[in-house]
Formats: C-alpha cells, structure tokens, sequence
C-alpha cells in the first residue's frame, strides 16, 4: 500500500512539474528583458475626463489611475497609468477602484520608463476554480477521484510536453496525435480501470473508434478542400518566428482526433463496464447475449453523447450563427465557408468515431467475457453465486445487484 502511494504521489509531483514548467519556459522565452508583465490593483482613480472625438461616436474617456503592482520585482510600487476608452469597444479595459489588472511595464538600465494596462487580471479566477474542479473530483471521487486526476495531469503533460513541441518541430500533426491518442488511452484506461478485459476492451475498441473519426476527417477533409485557416488563430501560425513548415490542414485533422477522444473513451469505457456488470449477474450469457446487452446500452449512450458532441462544437460557435442569421445569409454562401465546413466535418467525424465505439467495444467485450459460462474470478463472488440455477434472466438482477 505504501509503495502504491508513494509511486502515485511521485507520478503526481512529476506530471505537476511537466505541466507547469511548460508554459513558464515559454513565457520565459518569449519575454523581453525590457518588457515585462506583472500583476496590479487600482488604487485610485485620480480624475476620469470624457471629451468629443472625430473617430469615436460617444466620445473618449481618460482615466488617470494609480495601480500598486502586486508581483515581480517592483511589488509595491505604485505607477501611474493613463487608460483611454471609447476608441474601440472590443480593446477598451473599464476599470475601478480594486480592479485587478495586468500591467505592462517597459523597462530601461533595470528602471520603470512607462506603464500600462494590459488587461483585466484573470488569473486568481482561474485558479480558483481549478481548485474547486479538484477538491471536488478528490472529495466525490475518493480514490477514483485521485486517479482521474493522476490522469488528468498525466494527458495535459503529454500534450503540452510531446505533442504541441512536436507539431512545432514539424512533425506530421495527424500521426503524431494518433500515436498520443493511443498513449493517452492505454494509460488513462490501466489508471482508472485496471489491467482486466473490460480495461482491454474498453482500450481496443477507443482505439478503433479514433481511427475511424481519424480516416473520415482526413478523407472528407482533403475532398471538400479544408485548409485549416476556418479561424484566426490557424492563419497566425504562418507568423510564428521560428523557421518551421506547419501542416495546418494536419493540424486541423489533429485537433478533430483530441476532440474526439474524450467522449470516445467515455463511450467505451460505459459500453465495457455495462458488459462485465451483465456477465457477473448472470454468467450463463454467451458472446451473442452480451453483444446484444452491449449494444442496448450502447445506444443509449449514443444518443446522448452525440448530442453532446453536437451542442459543444455548437455553442463554441454561437456568435458566428449569430452574424449569419442577423445579416441572413444564403445557405449556400454558409455551407461552403471554410470555418463553417471544418466544425461541421469535426463535429460529425467526432461523432461517426463515437457511434462506431459501440459496436466495437461491444463485440470485443462479449469475445472476451462470453468465452466460457464461469463466473469471473472476483474475490467477494460466493461459491455457490456461480452454481447454474433455474431462474430467469431477469430474477437474477436484484440478487446479483445485493450481492
């Protein structure tokens, strides 16, 4: 039991490491020495003046603050900022007296020669947060809960510590992704379930699911001439300042294969579970039975988590239908949209993966329960629980459920 603890408590500490060391070296490598971000809080507002202005409809306003920097080597210090608003509502940052901001100070010899606000500070929130997600995943969870989050960490650290450098070092984003994925599930999985034929089933039938979504993103993609540049962010990445080729219509194969796994394993993991559950109660079902009870529950997951699927990439996208139903464009005009084409093809590639999950998690599940009519080899399972009876299938539920 110790070294059960201290393997996952040096799992934890190192995957924390991973994940929080990343994104330090970048922003430490992406930092100039004369320019630096730190955190502040608004003082005092010392006077806030409104004028007229040719290119500002309702005027501009000027707001002269006095912000004490709360991080970095100048914490405490107090600047004084001056903060314009009207010009453009989408840059404007409205401040009060207490706000938290990010202020950008520009540096000479060591000394603070300007400074301004960046934006709102955040961060705190954030991390608040991330805190309630994880007290309450340890706190509902118990030891479930501790492995999810061991997993947690552990996909976060493979993506942000293998994948995205990888993809930066010009590797082929959909290869590169699919091997993570298969990585991510095994591991994960032998996490949270164990090494036992549900875990195996539940592995190999996620993994056939990916492929599937993988296969149909790339082939659709490529025929409907999918670029990757649907959103702004994907146009950036030809102004990255490192001398890198990205394959940005891989990456966009890539991105729909991690979107798609966690509902994926979710998937499979239920449709494996659900098959174990009916073979303990009734060990006398062969692999066609357990097929079918697979595919009963299955379904009913299907339809659920299509949805869910669907309304997410939905509901990113809210404010573009917005745009397309206020100034009514044709259906024609939208469909063939690029960004348009893309969601519609991740979303479904996504779901076509997960609806294929069942069946295959189902028929590998009943191969492997459904080889023999014993009982499975559990611990607290009676000698006579795995006697044959004369009783239905269903009269065995509730004496099988209270065992």
């Amino acid at each position: 039991m110790k070294n059960r603890l201290s393997m996952v408590t040096l799992i934890t500490i190192l995957l924390l490491t991973i994940v929080t060391a990343a994104p330090v070296q970048a922003k430490t490598n992406n930092s100039s020495a004369n320019n630096i971000l730190v955190w502040g809080k608004v003082v005092k507002i010392v006077s806030q003046v409104k004028s007229n202005s040719s290119i500002a409809e309702n005027g501009v306003t000027t707001q002269t603050l006095v912000v004490r920097l709360t991080s970095g080597k100048f914490k405490g210090k107090l600047v004084t900022i001056v903060n314009t608003l009207g010009l453009n509502p989408v840059f404007d940052i409205k401040v009060s007296e207490g706000d938290g901001v990010v202020v950008a100070l520009d540096l000479k010899n060591g000394k603070i020669t300007d400074a301004g606000i960046a934006d709102h500070l955040r961060e705190p929130m954030v991390y608040l947060l991330v805190a309630i997600f994880i007290i309450l995943l340890l706190v509902v969870g118990w030891s479930k809960g501790l492995k999810a989050f061991i997993s947690l960490l552990l996909t976060l650290g493979l993506i942000l510590g293998i994948l995205l450098p990888g993809i930066l070092r010009g590797f082929a984003p959909v290869l590169l992704t699919l091997t993570l994925a298969v990585v991510v599930t095994v591991i994960n999985t032998l996490i949270v379930g164990g090494w036992s034929k549900k875990s195996l089933a539940s592995i190999i039938g996620t993994i056939g699911g990916l492929i599937i979504a993988g296969i149909i993103a790339l082939k659709i993609g490529r025929a409907a001439f999918l670029t990757g540049f649907g959103s702004e962010e994907s146009a950036m990445l030809l102004y990255l300042p490192k001398n890198v080729h990205l394959d940005i219509q891989g990456i966009l194969f890539a991105g729909i294969i991690i979107g798609a796994l966690g509902a994926v394993m979710d998937v499979s993991m239920s449709v494996a579970s659900a098959i174990e559950e009916v073979k303990r109660v009734n060990p006398a079902l062969n692999m066609s039975e357990l097929f079918r009870s697979g595919m009963n529950v299955g379904r009913d997951i299907m339809g659920i988590m299509s949805n869910t699927l669907i309304l997410a990439y939905t509901g990113s996208s809210v404010s573009l239908l917005l745009i397309f139903m206020a100034y009514q464009d044709s259906l024609t005009l939208i469909m063939n949209l690029d960004m348009i084409a893309s969601e519609i093809v991740r979303a479904l590639s996504g779901s076509i993966g997960m609806i294929m999950v069942v069946p295959l998690t189902a028929l590998v599940a009943a191969v492997l329960f459904g080889k023999s009519s014993e009982t499975l080899d559990i611990s607290n399972t009676n000698k006579e629980d795995s006697k044959p009876t004369n009783d239905t299938y269903w009269d065995q539920f509730p004496r099988g459920l209270n065992q």
